[in-house]
């Protein structure tokens, strides 16, 4: 926004300055239009971009939509809209954290080590399970020699650190082949987030399966450096949609319970 308004100025100086350098002439005229036009866009340029917040597409689950819906809710009680778009989920983190994204609309407080540009606002949108998929043999984390987690997600480190995993861990970059490892044998466990999981099972007759919840987290939205200001004022807003019921009738809607 900082650039869109430097342009901004440097057009507004040239209209000031051009009639006093060369007099007003007919080209001179032509060439004043011009420069109003182009403050009027780059004027336009600077108001949306103050006005709109822009956030990667989830994963199509619902707790991604009642995330979306309950902070379109928010920002637009203060006066902002929320933008979303298609990008590679696999950067998203990245480009959060170096302002190409405005930040992130759902994550783990796992993030905040790495990406430190990235400000948490403190309020709780929902809260997850983390479950190891594993042969129904052996019977815990602890006692699986190999595990594979997706990179995309720090939570899934932050947990094998927690409980000093010491066997082998393949990263990939989706569910299907953490599944596809474990099926075929490659690795005796995989660590998957609850709902990203909800219409994905192993069939039966590939063997015995698994699951079981080995830590719960709760997810913040998360906002770049660069729009701290108003990180104060959105948790004053999630706090009052918590107290006048609106989220509860979102999670009513969309079915959630946590």
């Amino acid at each position: 926004m900082q650039t869109v308004q430097k342009t901004d100025n440097l057009l507004l100086w040239l209209l000031i300055i051009l009639p006093q350098l060369f007099g007003n002439t007919d080209v001179l005229k032509r060439f004043n239009g011009l420069l109003v036009l182009l403050c009027l866009v780059f004027s336009n340029m600077s108001f949306a971009h103050s006005y709109s917040y822009t956030f990667n597409r989830p994963q199509n689950t619902q707790q991604a939509n009642y995330t979306i819906e309950l902070l379109q809710l928010a920002y637009a009680d203060m006066g902002f809209k929320l933008n979303i778009v298609d990008f590679n989920r696999q950067n998203a983190l990245f480009a959060a954290d170096n302002g190409m994204l405005d930040g992130q609309l759902a994550r783990d407080i796992s993030i905040e080590s790495a990406y430190k540009n990235l400000i948490r606002v403190n309020y709780p949108l929902f809260k997850f399970n983390l479950e190891l998929y594993k042969r129904c043999e052996p019977s815990s984390t602890k006692t699986i020699d190999s595990v594979a987690i997706i990179s995309s997600y720090p939570v899934q480190q932050r947990y094998l650190d927690s409980i000093d995993f010491q066997g082998k861990v393949i990263e990939v970059k989706n569910n299907n082949t953490q599944l596809n490892l474990l099926i075929q044998q490659k690795v005796q466990g995989a660590l998957l987030i609850d709902f990203a999981m909800a219409n994905k099972t192993i069939p039966p007759s590939l063997g015995c399966y698994e699951k079981q919840v080995v830590a719960t987290y709760p997810l913040y939205h998360y906002l770049h450096n660069s729009h701290a200001d108003i990180v104060p004022q959105l948790e004053a807003t999630l706090d009052k949609l918590h107290n006048n019921g609106t989220v509860a009738k979102l999670r009513s809607k969309y079915n959630l319970h946590f």
